[in-house]
């Protein structure tokens, strides 16, 4: 179909659809992959669960087997950083001084952990962002061991679950006054909460770190704003994220919480930008969203995949999203507005199940449910159909 080359900055799940899908789809021309990360495209979402628990390696959370890049003819490039982008001259600059010119270059950076920097260099304190990090972590979950989690969202939460389950002890320090707030529902935040207070995580809400106790270098407790002292043996940030957008400050893209894109993720003349780091504009939610989801990442790389090949192009799906935490699968889909109307459709306590609708204005925007993935079908299926596209 063409013989121009592709040029994929990000390595994830992102970056490696985009590559794969053109090739699909008839890129006949170069596809060169780059990736920061020393190790091939891998999966995030299970590093907060089966990795960290122990249960699997690196095979596991792999997504593609390593002779898949060379019978695609992907030319991955592993532990290479790309430090400026040259939109004039279509280029990107590597560390070392090589140059990389494009005729398509698409965005696949995703996200990089906020950090605390009273913390950094601290032996046993780590984000989970990578497969290193679980690795780290995953040394110190043994039984009785105490593990402080800084952030109640859902790295944090899935963490503690993944912790507790390993015999350890868990505290779970938040400034704000609960778990996931802004995050889910007030009620249905509460009831996970609960499966954590059962299980024995102990929360500290309003609260933040103001020592982080050391001893030789290593971690050994920290102590909260009120005074309180907290063993630990380990500790997890898990804060949130910020996009991986600073070799970008000079290429004259808008930047706005990620790179805005239009509707099918273009960013500028021949650039792109998927996953986490695009704030694309979604024709089903009428407005610029960036979306940390994996299903969403995906979509949109067979998208721009489409767009670069001139073939059929799907359609982006509202926001599809789980977390697992203990014997829960909590799923959601659409969008979460925090002043949205919610009604318990269903909730059996002895099956553990339950499923909510969010409304906003009289209308359903959003269907979540717990361990009630059949349940969710019909509903995820009316608010498909329902959806009325925008335009940009």
């Amino acid at each position: 179909m063409t013989t121009k080359r592709a040029v994929i900055v990000g390595a994830g799940a992102a970056g490696l659809s985009t590559a794969e899908d053109l090739r699909d789809r008839g890129w006949t021309g170069e596809i060169i992959l780059i990736g920061a990360e020393p190790h091939p495209p891998y999966d995030r979402p299970p590093l907060s669960k089966q990795l960290l628990a122990g249960d699997e390696e690196f095979e596991f959370v792999q997504l593609a087997p390593p002779e898949s890049y060379e019978k695609r003819d992907i030319d991955l490039r592993l532990d290479t950083k790309v430090i400026r982008l040259d939109t004039e001259n279509k280029s990107v600059h590597l560390t070392g001084g090589e140059t990389i010119v494009y005729d398509a270059l698409v965005i696949a950076t995703g996200v990089e952990a906020r950090t605390i920097a009273a913390a950094e260099g601290i032996a046993g304190v780590s984000t989970l962002r990578t497969y290193e990090n679980a690795i780290n972590i995953r040394a110190h979950m043994k039984r009785g061991q105490h593990i402080v989690i800084v952030g109640a969202g859902f790295i944090g939460l899935e963490a503690a679950a993944t912790a507790i389950k390993k015999g350890c002890v868990v505290d779970v320090v938040e400034p704000a006054p609960s778990a996931l707030l802004g995050k889910f529902p007030t009620e249905l935040a509460r009831r996970i909460e609960g499966t954590h207070l059962m299980k024995g995580v102990r929360f500290h809400y309003g609260q933040v770190v103001e020592d982080w106790n050391v001893r030789e270098g290593q971690i050994e407790s920290v102590t909260l704003s009120d005074g309180r002292r907290l063993r630990a043996d380990a500790a997890l940030v898990g804060i949130g994220t910020v996009p991986a957008v600073a070799w970008l400050e000079d290429s004259g893209l808008e930047i706005a919480n990620g790179i805005v894109c239009d509707s099918q993720g273009r960013a500028a003349q021949d650039v792109y930008a998927v996953g986490d780091v695009a704030n694309w504009f979604h024709p089903l939610l009428g407005g610029n969203q960036r979306i940390e989801h994996r299903l969403s990442a995906s979509e949109q790389a067979q998208m721009v995949a489409a767009v670069l090949t001139d073939t059929d192009i799907a359609h982006l799906d509202l926001p599809f999203f789980w977390t697992d935490q203990y014997e829960e699968k909590w799923q959601s889909y659409g969008y979460i507005h925090g002043d949205s109307e919610m009604e318990i459709v269903l909730d059996d306590v002895d099956a553990n199940r339950l499923v909510a609708l969010l409304r906003r204005n009289g209308r359903t925007e959003a269907v979540i449910g717990k361990n009630a993935a059949k349940q969710l079908i019909p509903y995820r299926r009316e608010l498909r159909n329902a959806a009325v596209p925008f335009q940009n």
